[in-house]
Formats: C-alpha cells, structure tokens, sequence
C-alpha cells in the first residue's frame, strides 16, 4: 500500500512537471522589455484635446479645416472711363456681365505647450491650401483686380492659393514669428468677405502684460513690407517711384480693456516711408535723381465690441474706425486673403485694389504720391475706415450678422493734378454693406450664404468739364453686387 501511494505520487509529479514546461520555455524565449511601454496621454492641464508626447512633457493639440465657397458676382454698372475726344472728358464704361468663382481648400493647425519650472512655451502653426478660379481678369491698366472688369474672366485659370497663415513661440508674454498683428480688432470677424480696416498677418517681436484686472496692455515691432501700398508719381510718365529697401519695422502698440458689458482697444502704429524717386535725364536733365527719402506716416484705431444679452446671450455688436497718414494699408484690408477676397496675391504690392468707378483714375490707394514741386517730395496719403457689424443668434445653432464698412482716401491737390500723361492720384469713397447667414447642424461643421453690395466712387480729374450737360459726374461711381456661400468643417 504504502508502495503504491508513494509511486502514484510520483507520476503525479511528474505529470504535473511536463504539463507546465511548454510555458516556462515560451517565457524563457520572450525577452523583458528593458522599460515600461509609454502612450500618448491626455494633457488635460492645458485644455481640451491636448495630448503628451510619449517620453516628454510636451503637449499638442493637432486641428484643421476643409473648406469650399462658390461665388457669384455681379457688376451693373462699370463706371467712366477718361475720354478726351468726348466733350465731358469721360465715356461710360458697358456694363459687364455677371462671373462665377469660388474654390476650396483645406488647412492644418499645430498647437503646442510645453510646462517649464519658469512657465509655459507656446508655440503655434497654421497653413492653409487653396484652389481657386474667377475674378481674375486683367483691368485696363494691366493689373490683375478681382474689384475690376469681370469681362475676361477664365473658369479655368485656377490657381493655387496656399500660404503660411501664422508661426510663433510665446513665452512669459513675449510673442516672435508671425501673428495676428498687434493692431488689429475686429478683423473680419463674422463676415465671410473681407471688409475695409485692418486685418493682417505679420512677422513680430511683441510683449503684452497685464497692468491691471481686465486690462491688456501690448508693444510691438512688426514687418514694415507687410503694411505697404503703392508708391505714386504725378511728374513724368517715364519716371518712377517706390519703396526704397527694407526700411524700419512698424511700431505698434494697444491697450484693451474687458469687462462684462464688452471690451474696447485703441491701437496706434508708426509706419516708415523710406522712398525713391528717379527719372532719366531726358526728363529733368536739370534735376538730379531725387534718391531716398525717408519721413514717417501714421495709423490710429478705435474699436468697441457690445454684448447684447438682452436679444439673446450671445448677440454683441462691434463698432472701428480707423484713420492713417502715409500708411493706407492699416485701411484697406486683408492682407492675405484667399480666392473669395478682394486681393490679388499675383501682385502683393497692391494691396485690396479699389472697385474699377474709372480705371484711367488711377484706381489703386498710395502711401504717398511723388510731386514735382519740391522735386521728388512725396506727399502722404489720408485716409478711414469705419466698421460695424451686428451678430445676433436665432437658435444655438443658427445666426446671422450684418456688417458695413466705409473707406475713404484722400490726397494732396498736387499728387492729384498730374503732369501731362500722368493722371495722378484720386480721392475715392467706397461703401460696402451685407449680411449672412450661418448654421451649425453638427459641432465644427458651418453652411454659410451672404450677400453684399459694394459701390466705388473716384473723384473726376481736373480736365473733365461737369459744367457740361453731357459730363460725367465729379464723383462717378461704379458698383458690385456679390454672393457666396461657403461650407467649412473645423476638425
């Protein structure tokens, strides 16, 4: 008996070995992994859809947007055009025919933090891709205007759009690369076409700090080359004016306060004109070359934005203006917009050309104008823009915003009386007015139509003859009736 136990104890044992050896070798031949395997984790110090890098403190936030916008534009009424060989001066232009443009595109967003013993790095990226065809018909000076004559417009003359939209580090207040400029306040908020003011993306060294609870105080040096227009001549037609190398960064600065009625920002920026004028020696064979000169232009801003919670707890109306001396590109506008815009990025020097009233009135806007008296002299510009704009929500998910701006430039009575063959500069007025509508069916994902209507007027050159029954008028006008709608998903 005992015998028997202790043999049936043995097998057991001995089963019990080869059973779970098979898993001792398998465990064996897998190697230990030297450290723990590490995945990516929310991040949830910094905010919604922050996530760390596996091994690093750093968090990023990956977004974008996938856009496409049809436009439709219609231009009743093309203006005059300066004709000598009529008794006014001035022949009215044919109407043009209505055009349809648009495109699409799509952008990414890289947005990263990196908590420090000292604080926060920011850093942030976005740049967007875009295809876009229409508007792009040559005017009769031979620069591309998308406010110009709609009569050569190609459905096919797509063109690529794509651009560096912002790139910068921020650390203990102080921002460097390229942003939003320090300047800006409303900038083009709740319409989809842009608007006179400014809105503009430039390359900085900016320090904002808080003096006070609800008080955001900024200083800025930014990109000078990013805030110029044209550089005008009313001497000789053979001669010529422009910028003169790179020249000193704007000077900017802003004070915005918060509070829960609102908040309202005054903006003030100093702009070098560091210009050149030349003409051969067959024009001023007594008159050397004017070479560089260098005096400074201005640009000032105010702007209130109101919370409406009475009509609805997000409805708020925003109220800017704007006024600049020998800096019009803090008035004109987006100074990168896409396809649906009012800019050609073919020629970046001419920034938001105006709506063709008279083509031969030389329908661009000036920092300053060249006059002969003193000679190579350059006269600044003057110039406003007035903004309001009204956004009121019907649903959570359904809203809708009107929106104006006013434009004006004015100039020197020399800069506008040019010399034979030279037309000069020309005082303009222009108003643009619309509304849109926007609905939200899923979260980030936007369908959005607006229409708007715009009217240019230039003032008339010296040599028209409104006394004249058959005259032109001294303002003559022309104007633009628009459409768009646009569907966005923000991801």
């Amino acid at each position: 008996m005992r015998f028997s136990l202790g043999r049936t104890a043995g097998v057991m044992l001995l089963l019990l070995k080869l059973s779970t050896a098979p898993a001792a070798w398998a465990a064996d031949r897998i190697p230990a992994p030297a450290t723990p395997i590490s995945f990516a984790q929310s991040c949830d110090s910094q905010g919604a859809g922050y996530f760390t890098v596996p091994g690093t403190s750093l968090c990023l936030r990956l977004g974008g947007m996938g856009f496409s916008q049809f436009d439709l534009r219609h231009a009743p009424l093309a203006g005059f055009t300066p004709n000598p060989g009529t008794p006014a001066g001035f022949a009215r232009n044919a109407p043009t025919p209505s055009a349809i443009g648009g495109g699409f595109g799509a952008g990414v967003t890289i947005d990263a933090r990196l908590p420090t013993e000292a604080g926060t790095i920011s850093g942030f990226v976005s740049a967007t891709t875009a295809f876009g065809a229409g508007f792009m018909s040559p005017n009769p000076a031979g620069v591309y205007n998308q406010r110009a004559s709609l009569s050569g417009y190609d459905p096919n003359a797509w063109r690529n759009f794509t651009r560096l939209d912002q790139a910068w580090l921020q650390y203990a207040g102080w921002t460097a690369g390229r942003a939003q400029s320090v300047f800006d306040f409303y900038a083009d908020a709740w319409n989809l076409m842009p608007l006179r003011g400014s809105n503009a993306r430039t390359e900085m060294l900016a320090y904002r700090f808080q003096p006070t609870s609800g008080v955001l105080a900024a200083l800025a040096i930014e990109n000078n080359r990013e805030r110029r227009n044209l550089v005008g001549q009313a001497i000789d037609p053979l001669a010529s004016a422009d910028y003169a190398g790179a020249g000193a960064p704007d000077a900017v600065a802003a004070l915005r306060v918060d509070t829960p009625f609102g908040l309202g920002q005054i903006s003030g920026a100093a702009h070098e004109l560091r210009t050149r004028y030349a003409a051969p020696p067959s024009i001023a064979p007594n008159q050397p070359d004017a070479g560089a000169t260098t005096q400074w232009g201005f640009a000032a801003q105010g702007g209130l934005k109101v919370n409406l919670p009475n009509i609805s707890d997000a409805d708020a109306m925003i109220l800017q203006a704007t006024y600049a001396r020998g800096a019009s590109a803090y008035l004109t506008g987006d100074n990168q917009p896409l396809f649906g815009g009012v800019n050609d990025p073919a020629h970046p020097g001419i920034a938001n050309p105006r709506l063709a009233a008279a083509p031969g009135l030389s329908s661009y806007d000036y920092d300053c104008v060249t006059i002969s008296q003193p000679y190579g002299r350059c006269d600044k510009s003057s110039g406003y823009a007035l903004v309001a704009a009204f956004k009121h929500f019907w649903t959570p998910t359904v809203s809708s915003s009107l929106f104006a701006s006013f434009f004006g430039m004015n100039y020197s009575d020399a800069a506008r009386t040019g010399a034979a063959g030279v037309n000069g500069a020309t005082n303009y007025r222009e108003t643009s007015v619309g509304g849109n509508v926007t609905w939200t069916p899923l979260k980030n994902l936007m369908l959005g139509g607006e229409v708007a209507f715009t009217q240019g007027k230039a003032a008339g050159l010296p040599s028209a003859a409104p006394s004249q029954p058959s005259a032109a008028p001294a303002w003559p006008a022309a104007s633009e009736w628009s459409g768009r709608i646009r569907v966005q998903h923000n991801f």
